[in-house]
Order: structure tokens, then sequence, then C-alpha cells
């Protein structure tokens, strides 16, 4: 039987993460995958021929990206004609629903499997592209139980595969050297100062907008309290100490590698983290991090989706999705400024953290039990690819 061909296209950071654990588990079922398309760093360790880079289609906001729309047409146009020649058996699409779903659509009146990794916010917002995931995707793997909920409910056909941070990162923390005392004596913290973690997120958008923002914030904390963060890439980590270094001279920041899982080493440490709404949010849930989290967008973005109504949840951060509930408090727009960031840090400090860190954990404890009955990723992809009965 010859290899499979699979064609991955990831979005963003998280993305690249995703697909790699995702080959890296195919790969002890089907050793010879050939695979193409757009990737990171991770991807491309596993043999991804790349054919463009995950950085190429990032962009975020309703208005940011009108300034790259041209640029991302070009490309994916140009990847359709490579897909299409390169005949692929499944095309994985990773999250960018903008970009990955009309692509996806048209890969599909070509005769080729689709498989969308990471259901669309659909229940949040721009509820119509519920129409556009059933046109574009022979399947969508969820990551969050109440997703695969929703897309069944409007005859979508998806599967709860459940989040793979979760397994990673409960492994990470059964190492004696990434226990939260361990972390703070590597990194040499004082034991009885607090320590806060700063975490703007993976985008150099994001980046650009919240760093400042956090400096600002820290420099309104207490003189004892102690930074950690961490950058994902050298410019990204220049860029952040040139702005630390103008901002917030004075403090000792610790600087985390992120080729050793720097952010949850951070998370661990911490007694309380600023975060970017993301991904980064479910990793403080996991590790129960008290947490506070904050996003600017450009203000014509904010303006049209709260007059025109586009976003339908309560809350933007994962945590509050998946409780329900506001458990952790969302400084959105004008809020996010460093001085509610700065008060809101320092309640997190005192009682109000350590309740919402039991708060965390107990919401853990509930999504696990849902956890357990989600299904395997790869076995589904391979479902896709003939080679493991229905």
């Amino acid at each position: 039987m010859a290899a499979p061909r699979l064609v991955l296209i990831a979005g963003e950071t998280s993305g690249d993460h995703l697909g790699a654990n995702l080959v890296q588990s195919l790969s002890e079922r089907e050793p010879l995958l050939e695979l193409a398309g757009i990737g990171g760093p991770r991807l491309r360790q596993l043999g991804l021929q790349g054919w463009w880079t995950t950085e190429e289609l990032t962009a975020f906001g309703l208005v940011e990206v009108l300034r790259h729309l041209p640029r991302l047409l070009r490309l994916r146009k140009q990847l359709l004609r490579k897909i299409i020649a390169w005949q692929p058996d499944l095309v994985i699409t990773i999250d960018a629903p903008d970009f990955n779903l009309p692509l996806a659509r048209r890969l599909r009146s070509h005769g080729i499997k689709v498989v969308h990794y990471v259901c669309p916010s659909v229940w949040a917002w721009r509820q119509g592209r519920v129409s556009t995931l059933r046109q574009a995707a022979d399947m969508t793997l969820c990551l969050l139980p109440f997703e695969a909920q929703f897309l069944h409910q409007h005859q979508v056909p998806a599967r709860f595969t459940g989040h793979p941070l979760r397994t990673q990162m409960q492994a990470f923390m059964q190492q004696p050297e990434q226990q939260p005392q361990a972390i703070r004596e590597q990194l040499q913290l004082h034991s009885t100062a607090p320590v806060v973690a700063l975490l703007p997120g993976s985008r150099s958008s994001e980046i650009r907008t919240l760093w400042p923002l956090f400096l600002r914030a820290a420099s309104q904390l207490p003189a004892a309290v102690q930074l950690l963060t961490c950058a994902i890439n050298p410019q990204q980590l220049a860029w952040m100490q040139a702005q630390q270094q103008l901002l917030l001279p004075q403090a000792r920041m610790h600087w985390l590698d992120p080729q050793q899982h720097g952010s949850w080493r951070a998370l661990l440490a911490a007694d309380a983290a600023m975060l970017c709404s993301g991904t980064v949010t479910l990793e403080a849930l996991l590790v129960a991090t008290p947490m506070l989290v904050a996003y600017r967008m450009h203000a014509l973005s904010w303006f049209l989706l709260k007059h025109l109504r586009l976003y339908k949840a309560k809350y933007v951060s994962l945590p509050n999705l998946l409780a329900g509930r506001l458990l952790v408090p969302e400084l959105l727009q004008g809020a996010a400024n460093a001085s509610t960031l700065a008060t809101t840090c320092a309640e997190l400090l005192s009682a109000q953290g350590a309740s919402m860190r039991e708060q965390l954990q107990n919401l853990n404890r509930q999504w696990q039990s849902q956890a357990d009955d989600n299904t395997d990723a790869a076995g589904v992809v391979l479902e896709m690819l003939g080679r493991v009965p229905n």
C-alpha cells in the first residue's frame, strides 16, 4: 500500500503545534507519510515539505486583515493549484478558518477530501459560517466538547477529539524538575516574593499591542514582584527586550526558553498571570494559575464586533467558555489599560487568587470527565484515509 500523501495547512504557532502532535501520533501507526503544505518549525522538523511558512498566514482582527488581504488571496490561489497538482489523499486544514475554509470548499469541488482541525468559533460569532463549514470539510475535529455538540445540531460532521495540551501538560507536570518549587529554585526566585507571568500571545500583532501594556501595568505592581515571560522566536525576543529596557528597565525579568516549554514553566512558577486571550489561557487553566485575560484590537474592528453584534458568546476566554460563567477577569479593549490590569493582578496575588486557583482545579476535574469520552484525532484521520475500520 502506498504511503499516504497529506497536505497540512497550519495557520499560526498553535496550529503548528497541533499539526505536529497529530503527525507524531499518525507516524506511530503509519511510519511512511508524505507531508507537504504550510507549517512552522515543528511540522518542518517532522518532514513537512514547507511550501510557505505559518507566519505568512498570521493576521487578526476585522480591519487589520484587510491590509494583508491581496497577498493572502494570491497565496491561497497558488496553494490551491499546488495541492491539486500534488494530488494528496487528504488535506488537513488547521484553524485559520477565514483562509482555510474557502480553500477547503474549492478542494472538495475537485474531489479532494478535507479534515478541518479546530472548530471555528461559530457558536460565538458569525454563525453563518456553519453552512460554510458543512460545505468545506468532510469532517471537523473539535477540541472542546460543546463545539461538537453545536455542530451536530447543525448537521455538520464532527468529532470531539479533546485537546492534546491536556495529556502533554499532565505528563510534563509529573516530572520532578517541573514542579513549581523546583522551577522557582532553578530560576533563583525569592521564595517569599510574589511571581507574575506576563504572556502577551504568539502573534506579532498581539505582542506589539499587549507587551507594552503589560510592562506599564507591571510597573505599577509592588517592587518586590518577580516577573517571568517567554518569547517564541529571536525576533520577538529582541523587540520585547528592547521594550522592557524602554518601559521597565529596573525590573528583573526572567526570560524562559520557548524550546523548553517556557510558557508552561512560567505559569507553573507564577502566583498570577497576565495573558492574551488564546491558547495560553487553556495552559493556565490546566495548571490552575490565577489569571487575568486581556485583548485589544483595532478600534474599527471592535466597533464592528460590538455594534453589528457579530460576537454572540458571553465570554472570550476558554476558561470562562468552559465554565459557562465569568471565572477569570476579561479586560477587553478600553478596559485593557495599565491601571486596571495592575489593580486586577494585585487582587489575584491576594486571597482572591487562592479562591480562583481552587475553582480552576474544580473546572479541570469537570473537563477531565468530559475528555474521557473523546476520540483520538489520529484515529479519525486514519479512518478518513481508509486505514482503519469505521
